[in-house]
């Protein structure tokens, strides 16, 4: 989640082998002399609404679950 001066302006998502390092190279772009604060979230799990017939099980919706990371590139 990309912010300045406490305004939501934008998020960056990424996947792959380097997503982390990608991610944190796209937030040392975003200075903090612009008033920007950058916040690093990754997707560890998901929450799904599941429907039960006969026929089986369908999802529904799902959602994922976001948590705060540090960079470590």
């Amino acid at each position: 989640m990309i912010r300045q001066q406490g305004r939501i302006v934008g998020h960056f998502d990424t996947t792959g082998e380097a997503a982390l390092e990608d991610a944190c190279v796209a937030r040392s772009l975003f200075g903090l002399a612009g008033g920007y604060q950058c916040e690093l979230l990754v997707a560890d799990s998901e929450r799904r609404i599941l429907e039960s017939t006969p026929e089986g099980l369908r999802v529904l919706s799902r959602e994922k679950c976001y948590r705060p990371v540090t960079c470590a590139v």
